[in-house]
């Protein structure tokens, strides 16, 4: 149950609703964060507006998004953010063997492309101010410098959610615990609730 009271996001006005329309897949359709983030509308509508921006317009591919939302949710403990991207990096094909185990080294199941990823997400996420050059040249030989802005916007607006669930408390949705669960992800390798 989250700190704050959950808004009807039914009672907001016709430009806010509008906003947040086509942001869910089907079956999700459940408010999470959002009926939270609610009680300021205005900022709702901006942020709904970003997303929605990069699922029309992003240039980075999918997979390595979800690589990096899942590792900086990981790093922050965010068992909401965790939980939903686990589903989708799933279903881009990689195993919650791998997912739960994401922030290891040597962890199994991600190539160097996925390691690379992964690794500057938790530069960023924990330390951007002393990203080595090295790890930065490394991903302009396998991206382009669009891909890479992405990259990083998406990294930082995923630390933004984190922060923001974990502190109003807003947990996992059922929807995506029950997809979580059927994809043989389990219980314990999502981090405890806020």
């Amino acid at each position: 149950m989250p700190r704050v009271s959950e808004v009807d996001l039914e009672s907001l006005p016709e430009n806010i609703r509008s906003a947040l329309e086509g942001r869910r897949a089907p079956g999700f359709e459940g408010d999470t964060w959002e009926a939270v983030a609610a009680h300021c509308p205005e900022a709702l509508a901006h942020i709904a507006g970003l997303m929605k921006s990069f699922g029309e317009y992003g240039v980075m591919p999918k997979r390595y998004i979800e690589i990096a939302v899942v590792t900086v949710s990981q790093v922050n403990a965010c068992r909401h953010c965790v939980g939903r991207h686990s589903v989708r990096l799933n279903t881009l094909g990689l195993g919650h063997e791998t997912i739960a185990q994401i922030l290891q080294p040597d962890c199994p199941g991600l190539d160097e492309k996925d390691r690379l990823v992964r690794d500057y997400a938790m530069q960023v996420s924990e330390n951007s101010a002393s990203l080595r050059d090295g790890l930065f040249e490394e991903l302009t030989r396998y991206f382009s410098e669009a891909e890479i802005v992405e990259l990083t916007l998406r990294i930082g607006l995923a630390g933004f959610f984190n922060r923001f669930n974990n502190a109003m408390q807003v947990d996992l949705d059922e929807a995506h615990f029950n997809a979580f669960l059927s994809q043989s992800g389990t219980k314990d390798s999502l981090p405890p609730p806020a």
